[in-house]
């Protein structure tokens, strides 16, 4: 009976592809049927296509979506931390800058999906205990028209340099300080809601390409998890003696969930080439545990936290190849009745990369 009614609507079809006045037989009418069949996908790449329009579909005068299924990517990049440790009680301060950090790996994605590894090239040859704690970092991405997300994993510190003391000369002096370490993670969630006219994946994860400037506000959700430990038996011994005992701690380990609202604009230069901007600050709640040098005391503190994110970028992608840069700063204040650090890092990225394995519904297109 299905089969019956099948042939019966392709009947109509064949007709009109005939002519009204042409005939054909049961062989022909089975030929098309099957025909039609085979132009149709399989299920399991109909749902695919289905979910992937839900989350990539846009207007494609303003953007042209990702047309591959792989990325591959390099990276090249250049990694900073700086640490601003104040006493309210004194209002002396130390500024420590970590050594700058070589990094080198790449992302692999799978449509929406994506993997990153880079490693330390600093830490290369150099004895444990010495380098700068970032020998891998992590991060898990997912990047769609309407929301991006990811999840990082990373570790800084070790190498620095104390830049300055107060009441404490350093020009001329030793000031290389092993004893500071920085582990980070978390999540990131961000919602983009003109998403059908403005590409985050064009500004900052390479798989479409923005075709006329356009901008978007967006709402977000961060959970950041931070521990950083200080060993003040590793300062330069001219600076331990002197130092504001109330500038030092053992450790700090605090939990940051915040909300954010923020701007993002992508400026078109020309044909392939952006230019993005993303500023996006967050305020929320931080639970705080901070161990003091001092007298080894254990303090728990609730404070309001606050986050300024910083994305820039410039990119050339012709939807088969790409190659950009992008710079990212992140701005971690933390503070209690004596104690505060800002803890600021940023990167700058040198990406290459290039998509393969076209999409059904794309290989039949020149552009």
């Amino acid at each position: 009976m299905v089969a019956f009614v099948i042939a019966l609507c392709m009947t109509a079809d064949a007709q009109d592809s005939l002519g009204v006045g042409e005939t054909f037989d049961e062989q022909t009418l089975d030929s098309v049927v099957v025909t039609e069949q085979k132009k149709r996908p399989p299920l399991p790449q109909r749902l695919l296509m289905g979910v992937e329009n839900f989350f990539m579909g846009c207007d494609t005068s303003y953007v042209t979506p990702q047309k591959y299924n792989l990325t591959a990517q390099v990276e090249l990049s250049y990694w900073h931390d700086y640490y601003f440790l104040r006493s309210s009680q004194t209002n002396n301060t130390m500024v420590i800058q970590s050594d700058p950090s070589v990094i080198l790996g790449g992302f692999v994605y799978y449509s929406i999906f994506g993997y990153g590894a880079v490693w330390n090239l600093n830490d290369l040859g150099i004895k444990a205990g010495k380098t700068n704690g970032t020998s891998l970092r992590q991060t898990f991405v997912i990047h769609t028209a309407k929301f991006f997300a990811e999840y990082y994993m990373f570790n800084s510190g070790k190498g620095a340099e104390i830049r300055s003391v107060s009441g404490i000369e350093t020009k001329g002096k030793e000031r290389t300080f092993h004893g500071l370490d920085s582990r980070c993670n978390g999540v990131s969630v961000l919602y983009m809601f003109n998403n059908r006219h403005f590409s985050w994946p064009a500004a900052f994860g390479a798989n479409a390409v923005q075709r006329k400037s356009c901008g978007s506000w967006s709402v977000g959700f961060q959970y950041n998890h931070q521990r950083i430990t200080f060993d003040k038996e590793e300062l330069p011994d001219y600076i331990k003696e002197d130092i504001d005992s109330t500038l030092l701690f053992n450790k700090v380990n605090y939990n940051d969930y915040s909300v954010s609202v923020g701007y993002n604009y992508n400026w078109v230069l020309g044909r392939n080439v952006l230019f993005a901007i993303s500023f996006i600050p967050s305020i929320g709640y931080r639970r705080s545990n901070i161990t003091e040098a001092k007298d080894m005391g254990h303090s728990i503190l609730n404070n309001v936290s606050t986050d300024l994110n910083l994305r820039m970028s410039l990119f050339w992608n012709n939807t088969r190849m790409f190659s950009g840069l992008i710079l990212e700063t992140h701005t971690y204040d933390y503070r209690q009745n004596k104690f505060g650090l800002t803890n600021t890092y940023g990167t700058l990225k040198y990406l290459l990369g290039v998509n393969v394995w076209k999409k059904p519904q794309y290989k039949n297109r020149t552009n």
